[in-house]
C-alpha cells in the first residue's frame, strides 16, 4: 500500500489535484498549521485537511525541492494552477509508521514576482566601473533586491544592488531603510572602517529613485556554506568587529537603524505587518513563537516573548548601560563573512545599526555557533576579550538577552518544527544554552528591562 515515498506522494498529489493516496497516510488526528496572505488556520482532522489541501485543483509543478528522513519532510515547491502561481514551503512531521502528524505550510515569494521591474543600471555607473558585460545574479537571501553582475573586458567583476527608498522588501520595511547603504556611503561611513574589515563598495549611483551600490565581486572570498570556523578564525571575525565599534562609538553615520527595530525585525508586530507580502520568514515568526512558547520554561519564554512586543524597552536599556551607541553591522553572520589575507571580508551592511556590542555578538553566536570549532561559552568569553575594555557588565547580560529576541523563533522552530532529526537535535541544543544563560542574565540584572521614563 505505501510504494511512493512520502516526497513523492506529496508531489503527485499537487501536480494531480487527487489528494486520495496522502488521505491514506494522515493520521486520523492529524494537524495542519496553514499561514498565507489571507491569515493563519489551523485545521484538524484527515479529512479536513485532504479536503482543504485539494481545493486549489490540479496544476503544473515548476520548482520542486524536497528532503526526506523517516521522521517526516521539508519541501519547497512552486505551482501554476487555474488560481494562479503559488510557492509554498512545507514541514511535514510522521509517526514511526510514517504517518503524517503535522504539516506546517507556509505561502513563500514566487519567483520572478517581481519580474517586471526594470533592472537596468545607469550607464554613469557603468562608465565609471568601465564595465560593459551585464548578467542577472541569482541569490539565496530573505529579501527581494535586484543583483546583477558586470564585467570589464578584463575580467574584473563587480556585483551591483539596487535598492529603493521605503524598501521593497520586508527586512526594509521592518527596519525603515531608505536606502541604507547608500546613505552610510554618502555620508563617509566606509571611508572610515578600521583596516581589518573589507567591505567591497567602490562607488553608488543614484537614478529613478533608486540607489545602485557597486561593490567588487567577493564571492570567491567569502565563506562556503558548509565551511567551518576554527576559535582562531572566529576570533578574528570578533576582534574586527569589536574595531569597528570602537571606530564608530558615539559617532554613528546617517542611515543606521534603530536599534528597536533591528532587535525587534522578527517579531509578531512585523509578522502582521507583513501578513499582506508574498515574503516567507514573517510569516514562519508565528509558528517559531508558538513553538518557543511551548519549549522554553515560563520564567524565561513569558520574559522573551514580552519584549519581542516591545523591543524599544531592551533597546533603551541597552543604549543606557552600554553609555553610547556604535555602529554594528547587523548581520554578522557566515553569508556574509570571508577572508582576504589578514582582513575580514563583510559585505550586506543593509541592516548596519546604531546598536550596541553584544547585540551584535549574540546574532553572530545564534547564527554561527554551529559552525566553530569552540563551545558557546568559549566565544562568548572571546567576545568579552576582543571588546577589552569597552563593554559594561550590564550592556553583556542585555546582549545576551536580546539573543532570543533576535532569534529564538528560529531556535525554536527547529527543534519543534522542521523534520530532520539533526535540525531537531541543534534547536534543542541551543535552547539547553541559551535558556540557562538568558535566565542567569535577568538574574543579575534583577528582572527584565523596562523603558526609558
Amino acid at each position: 500500500m505505501r510504494g511512493l515515498g512520502l516526497a513523492e506522494l506529496l508531489h503527485a498529489a499537487v501536480e494531480s489535484g487527487d489528494w486520495s493516496r496522502v488521505r491514506e497516510r494522515l493520521a486520523g488526528d492529524a494537524a495542519l498549521d496553514t499561514s498565507n496572505e489571507a491569515g493563519r488556520r489551523r485545521i484538524d482532522g484527515a479529512d479536513a485537511i485532504a479536503a482543504h489541501l485539494a481545493r486549489p485543483g490540479p496544476g503544473t509543478i515548476r520548482v520542486w525541492d524536497a528532503q526526506e528522513w523517516p521522521t517526516g519532510v521539508a519541501l519547497s515547491f512552486e505551482w501554476d494552477g487555474e488560481s494562479g502561481t503559488d510557492r509554498r514551503r512545507w514541514y511535514v512531521r510522521t509517526d514511526d509508521a510514517g504517518d503524517i502528524l503535522e504539516l506546517w505550510s507556509t505561502a513563500a515569494r514566487p519567483g520572478g514576482a517581481d519580474g517586471g521591474e526594470p533592472v537596468n543600471p545607469p550607464q554613469a555607473l557603468l562608465e565609471r566601473l568601465g564595465a560593459s558585460h551585464i548578467a542577472p545574479l541569482s541569490h539565496g537571501g530573505n529579501s527581494g533586491a535586484a543583483l546583477l553582475r558586470v564585467r570589464r573586458d578584463d575580467g574584473t567583476a563587480f556585483v551591483l544592488k539596487r535598492v529603493t527608498a521605503g524598501g521593497a522588501d520586508w527586512l526594509a520595511r521592518a527596519t525603515a531603510d531608505q536606502g541604507r547603504t547608500a546613505q552610510l556611503h554618502q555620508s563617509g561611513a566606509f571611508d572610515r572602517m578600521p583596516r581589518s574589515i573589507g567591505h567591497g563598495i567602490v562607488a553608488v549611483e543614484r537614478s529613478d529613485g533608486a540607489a545602485w551600490i557597486a561593490m567588487r565581486d567577493l564571492h570567491a572570498l567569502l565563506l562556503p556554506p558548509d565551511a567551518r570556523l576554527s576559535r582562531e578564525q572566529s576570533r578574528r571575525i570578533l576582534t574586527a568587529a569589536a574595531e569597528l565599534h570602537r571606530a564608530f562609538r558615539d559617532r554613528v553615520p546617517t542611515g543606521a537603524a534603530s536599534l528597536s527595530d533591528r532587535i525587534g525585525m522578527s517579531s509578531p508586530a512585523v509578522a502582521d505587518a507583513e501578513r499582506g507580502q508574498p515574503d516567507l520568514l514573517p510569516k514562519q515568526f508565528e509558528q517559531g513563537w508558538d513553538a518557543f512558547a511551548e519549549l522554553a520554561p515560563a520564567d524565561v519564554g513569558d520574559t522573551v516573548l514580552d519584549l519581542t512586543r516591545r523591543p524599544e524597552a531592551l533597546a533603551d536599556a541597552l543604549l543606557r548601560a552600554h553609555g553610547a551607541s556604535t555602529l554594528i553591522h547587523g548581520d554578522l553572520r557566515g553569508d556574509n563573512l570571508g577572508f582576504d589575507g589578514d582582513r575580514l571580508v563583510l559585505i550586506d551592511w543593509d541592516l548596519a545599526t546604531a546598536g550596541t556590542p553584544t547585540t551584535e555578538f549574540a546574532w553572530y553566536l545564534a547564527h554561527s555557533a554551529r559552525r566553530i570549532d569552540a563551545t558557546h561559552d568559549q566565544i562568548e568569553s572571546d567576545h568579552r576579550a576582543a571588546q577589552k575594555d569597552a563593554l559594561a557588565e550590564p550592556e553583556c547580560e542585555l546582549g545576551l538577552l536580546s539573543g532570543l529576541i533576535q532569534y529564538g523563533w528560529r531556535i525554536a522552530h527547529s527543534a519543534r518544527v522542521h523534520p530532520d532529526p539533526a535540525e531537531t537535535a541543534w534547536g534543542r541544543r541551543e535552547l539547553e544554552w541559551w535558556v540557562p544563560r538568558v535566565r542567569a542574565a535577568l538574574e543579575r540584572l534583577g528582572g527584565p528591562p523596562t523603558a526609558a521614563a
